[in-house]
């Protein structure tokens, strides 16, 4: 109603924050030299990699978004473009809640851009809405892995699925927790209670099963031949 608010909402934030953290340690851990990231938005996926990887780079098509990952996270690269017109090849590729917004006809050019810009023996993780939650009308599909797969062979790329994933089960507590601190009438944060909530939802909930998974992770390999 044009009041200015003083707090910032992401309802959706123990979600998004879950499968960030996952995907963070998924990719720290295969210690890479080079990552980018295909829709990087603000930035913040990169930014939160440790400066042991030397080489961060992001890229989005909005000028808005990059313009704040480069404000936020000075020390990562980050390009206004399509990942096509790069031309350095990385050790990971990461792609966050990407594919969903790309519609079908163009989805087997994205997958040959990954492939040429990823390394021999390189990984690209990709993280996509399940059909488990309702389609939001900005995606043209969520995801089954049986549909991932189909759309992986149509496209005619030789990568290999080393690993698939299901991220965040929402535990039933949770619309509660979020309507008894934040509703119409106030919004109040109790950092102890927001804490415990926090671990629980990433100790229990963050791996989760097919048949309750928000989130389909995917590791894939392009094989050196």
């Amino acid at each position: 109603d044009g009041t200015p608010s003083l707090l910032r909402k992401l309802n959706w934030g123990f979600d998004y924050l879950c499968y960030q953290k996952h995907l963070h340690e998924k990719v720290v851990s295969m210690k890479p030299q080079s990552v980018l990231e295909v829709g990087c938005g603000d930035g913040y996926f990169l930014g939160g990699l440790p400066t042991s990887i030397p080489v961060r780079v992001g890229v989005d098509l909005s000028s808005k978004a990059i313009a704040f990952a480069k404000a936020f996270h000075p020390d990562c690269i980050f390009y206004n473009q399509d990942i096509s017109a790069l031309v350095d090849t990385f050790d990971i590729i990461v792609a966050i809640e990407v594919i969903e917004h790309i519609p079908e006809e163009a989805l087997p050019g994205f997958f040959h851009a990954l492939y040429e810009r990823v390394n021999n023996n390189g990984k690209i993780v990709i993280s996509v809405p399940t059909t488990v939650i309702p389609l939001n009308k900005k995606h043209y599909r969520h995801y089954t892995i049986e549909l991932f797969k189909r759309q992986l062979k149509q496209s005619g790329v030789d990568l290999v699925i080393l690993q698939k994933e299901y991220i965040f089960s929402k535990p039933w507590w949770l619309n509660i927790f979020k309507r008894f601190f934040d509703n119409r009438l106030f919004s109040l944060e109790i950092k102890p209670l927001m804490h415990i909530a926090w671990k629980q939802v990433c100790n229990k909930y963050r791996i989760a099963k097919k048949q309750t998974g928000f989130h389909l992770v995917i590791v894939l390999e392009k094989v050196n031949k």
